[in-house]
């Protein structure tokens, strides 16, 4: 048996030796960006600055907020260029501990820039990162690097909550209806989730005043 499959039922991991070859599943840019705009949603108290500060109809906040949740997929810009997205997309970029400093990059420069904000901005960034490595963690495919640069084994959940865009099936296909599907039921479960938020945050704060 050429392919080497580890299942560890503790953790429910399965851990997929690099030089295994799955076809490239991943959430689609829409699951990411709705995750960032309810991540920027519920800190939006914590950047006053960069919410009164217009980017056109966008907030500055909310423009980041969407850029740290894609990301990590900036390696498919180099597979488009490269015309073979499933090769160099979902790699390196997929890390929970290169996520750490992506983090600690972004809250260092807003603190350079405002002398304030080091530790909300870090929640932020590494919330909008951490959780585009966690979905595609549990999407269906080929899993991803998640202690790179440590390990470069990928890890996949057994439990898939997204089918995931196949990306070797091309930009159109009846496939991607699945996705769609699956990712609606993210985006309702996101939205009542931050809703219910919202409500618990405004009765703490009708019951303290």
């Amino acid at each position: 048996m050429n392919r080497r499959l580890y299942v560890l039922l503790k953790t429910q991991t399965v851990v997929i030796s690099s030089s295994d070859q799955y076809g490239t599943q991943v959430p689609s840019p829409i699951a990411h960006s709705v995750t960032g705009y309810v991540i920027n949603h519920v800190f939006q108290s914590r950047m006053r600055e960069q919410a009164s500060i217009k980017v056109g109809p966008l907030s500055l906040s909310l423009v980041l907020a969407l850029g740290l949740s894609l990301f990590p997929d900036l390696d498919s810009i180099l597979g488009i260029l490269m015309g073979d997205l499933e090769r160099y997309h979902n790699n390196l970029t997929h890390s929970l501990i290169l996520g750490v400093v992506v983090a600690s990059g972004v809250s260092g420069v807003v603190w350079l820039k405002q002398r304030s904000g080091f530790s909300a901005w870090f929640m932020i960034s590494l919330l909008c990162y951490e959780m585009h490595v966690l979905m595609d963690f549990f999407t269906s495919g080929r899993g991803v690097m998640l202690l790179w640069p440590f390990s470069s084994n990928r890890y996949s959940s057994t439990v898939s909550l997204f089918y995931g865009v196949q990306w070797s099936e091309g930009w159109v296909s009846p496939q991607h209806l699945l996705t769609l599907v699956t990712e609606m039921g993210f985006i309702l479960f996101v939205f009542v989730m931050a809703y219910l938020l919202s409500i618990i945050r405004r009765s703490l704060k009708e019951y303290s005043d």
